[in-house]
This record gives structure tokens, C-alpha cells and sequence, in this order.
């Protein structure tokens, strides 16, 4: 067992994470689980308070992944929990592209088309990132962008 704790003041709330990782090794998985490799239980507990209202949240996740990780190996533990925290970052970008751009609704279907226009919309994504909106969706109001069927 590992455990990690950190600290995160941003967007106007204080975040305490407390990452816990867990053998799987031990557990009898079901024949159709052994080819898959699963190694350690990463369960992350986050506590967030509101600056401003002092409103607490607490939720936790679980994570499951193919790496072993052993108590001395603190380095691994940690990249694990980072990759864990990092993918929200990924959510993040599929949330923007999913509500603001409407990508699920799009249906391409010649040739590449639907990678070129992915490829566009997170050009776009960048450019107003760089431009430090607020929100993504007060731009778009400004400048609709309308899907190519």
C-alpha cells in the first residue's frame, strides 16, 4: 500500500487530494480478467473548498491499472497518481469538444474528412485558448461555428 497527499489552490477553491494505491496481486479475478494484467487499485479522495461560501465537496475515485507497484517504489507511485490527476486534462478537452463544438452530432463519412475536421476544431480550441477567454462559449456566441455535414 502507498499512500500521496497534495494540495491545490485554484479557480477560487482549496483541493486536498489523498491518493491510496493498493496489490491486486492477491485477488482471485474471474478467468476472462487474467490476460488483462490489472495490478494496483488507485483510489483518489478529493476534498474542495469554496473560498468565497466555505462549501465543502468530497467525492472519491477509483482507478484500476496494469502497473505493479511496490512500497519502495515511490517514483512510479507517484507518475501513476500524476497520470490519474493528468487525464482530467483530456476530459477536459473532450468536454469542450463534445458541448461547445458539438462533435458527437457531426457524422462525416469520406475519406479523412473526419480527422481533418478534428484536427481544425482543436486548432480552434487552441487559438482561443490563447486568446485567455473566459469561457470557451463567449467566444462562440460572438463567432458561431456551424458544422459541415
Amino acid at each position: 500500500m502507498f499512500n500521496a497527499e497534495d494540495h491545490e489552490k485554484a479557480h477560487g477553491r482549496i483541493t486536498t487530494r489523498s491518493a491510496t494505491l493498493f496489490s491486486l496481486e492477491s485477488l482471485e479475478l474471474a478467468p476472462r480478467w487474467h490476460q488483462s494484467g490489472l495490478q494496483t487499485l488507485v483510489v483518489i479522495q478529493r476534498e474542495s473548498i469554496e473560498v468565497t461560501t466555505q462549501k465543502i465537496s468530497d467525492d472519491i475515485s477509483y482507478y484500476i491499472s496494469n502497473k505493479s507497484v511496490l512500497p519502495n517504489e515511490v517514483a512510479l507511485a507517484n507518475e501513476l497518481v500524476s497520470a490519474v490527476r493528468n487525464h482530467w486534462g483530456v476530459e477536459s478537452e473532450n468536454w469542450i469538444r463534445d458541448v461547445t463544438f458539438n462533435e458527437d452530432k457531426i457524422r462525416t463519412r469520406a475519406g479523412n474528412q473526419a480527422q481533418i475536421l478534428a484536427s481544425l476544431r482543436s486548432l480552434a480550441i487552441t487559438l482561443l485558448r490563447k486568446l485567455m477567454l473566459a469561457t470557451f462559449r463567449q467566444q462562440l456566441i460572438c463567432f458561431p461555428i456551424f458544422p459541415i455535414n
